[in-house]
């Protein structure tokens, strides 16, 4: 689902990047105890609505890696958060995603430029086509930066939310949620003309990864992704495989003041959403993704970075990438990536402080730890420049 942490992490970004203030700091010679501090600090403060935080900062420049947590799991603050805890990483999962076609290309069984419509089903087609859309020129290249045009079945408007909220029991399938951007919105714009965040695009990667696999969607990932390789014992396709064994009860999600951790998870499924995950997991894998231990040939990430491509062309990069937003300081040039999700999820990676930062809020809530994070990040940096 969406990504509506991303413009609150822009303007964090463009604060912490553009401010000339001098700020007095008194940061303990332990990175951990600062972290610690931070997330203390952070669930303590008397206007605070965040119940829980938790946060994964690793960074092998930096001597960064850390995973902590403050707060309770859920509103009703009868247990303490561990940083341990799985939740659902909801939009997240994109990134997850796209790397993932990016490795089927590696293996030469696509192109980023092929249409959808050799990856679908044919009912998949005839449910594009009556909607309206040409799905021939569809592209999953578009799909994974959302130019493809595709209404948004899931926050296109309040309808699906609505529908979802009647029946919290009700196992969507990918083919009823196509369905839905059909009957409930129209195309965008033409394929590749415009911007349109579209869970649809990637439920329909979902099934292009499934079809080229032959296997289900949880098991595709975990090969192309690696997670075994990497270690990621505590990140699955919830409901699609089994839930590793030892794992802690998941933090609670809530939609607005409603408990949804008991919804059904295909709700989000299918490829715009649907792993499982911790701050920890996450970060491994981002940081692995930026250090060539995901992708197995050289040029893949500036592929999905979409670098060379527009350099070449003379465009100017969009923030958007291939299921990565990006920003960039407007006066220090540092770039961010990053990724955020429905549930108060969010991770940014800096190349330059090879960093990654993941945080996870219990709630929803406005929290200032990636500020602080950020802020400690830059700090350390220069101090160690000196």
């Amino acid at each position: 689902m969406s990504i509506k942490y991303t413009i609150i992490c822009c303007l964090f970004f463009f604060v912490s990047c553009v401010s000339t203030k001098k700020t007095a700091v008194n940061y303990h010679s332990d990175p951990a105890v600062n972290f610690t501090s931070m997330l203390q600090k952070e669930v303590s403060r008397p206007d605070a609505t965040t119940v829980g935080v938790s946060l994964t900062v690793l960074s092998p420049k930096l001597d960064f890696d850390f995973s902590g947590a403050a707060g309770f799991d859920s509103v009703e603050k009868d247990t303490p958060l561990q940083a341990t805890q799985p939740f659902r990483i909801a939009s997240l999962t994109k990134t997850f995603v796209a790397v993932a076609v990016l490795r089927l290309r590696e293996k030469g069984l696509l192109s980023i430029d092929d249409p959808i419509t050799n990856y679908i089903s044919k009912e998949h087609i005839s449910i594009l086509k009556n909607g309206g859309y040409t799905p021939e020129k569809i592209t999953l290249r578009q799909c994974m930066m959302h130019t493809s045009g595709l209404f948004d079945y899931a926050e296109g408007g309040p309808d699906y939310i609505a529908e979802a909220s009647k029946d919290p029991s009700r196992r969507w399938t990918r083919t009823e949620q196509l369905q839905f951007a059909m009957d409930h919105g129209k195309p965008q714009g033409l394929p590749g003309t415009t911007y349109h965040y579209s869970d649809t695009g990637y439920i329909l990667l979902g099934e292009t990864i499934e079809k080229l696999m032959n296997t289900g969607l949880a098991e595709g990932l975990r090969i192309l992704l690696k997670f075994e390789e990497l270690g990621m014992s505590s990140t699955w396709l919830e409901s699609l495989e089994e839930e590793p064994a030892g794992l802690l009860p998941h933090v609670k999600r809530y939609m607005g003041d409603v408990d949804a951790s008991t919804w059904d998870n295909s709700v989000d499924l299918y490829g715009g959403g649907g792993l499982a995950s911790t701050t920890r997991d996450v970060g491994v894998f981002i940081q692995a993704l930026f250090n060539n231990q995901v992708f197995e040939k050289e040029g893949t990430l500036e592929v999905m970075l979409l670098t060379k491509e527009f350099t070449k062309q003379g465009k100017s990069l969009p923030e958007y990438r291939l299921g990565i937003d990006s920003i960039i300081g407007r006066k220090s040039g540092i770039v961010g990536y990053l990724h955020s999700g429905f549930w108060g999820t969010v991770y940014i990676h800096f190349p330059v402080y090879n960093c990654t930062i993941v945080v996870n809020d219990t709630n929803g809530g406005d929290n200032d730890i990636l500020q602080a994070a950020i802020d400690y990040v830059q700090w350390l940096d220069k101090e160690l420049q000196k």
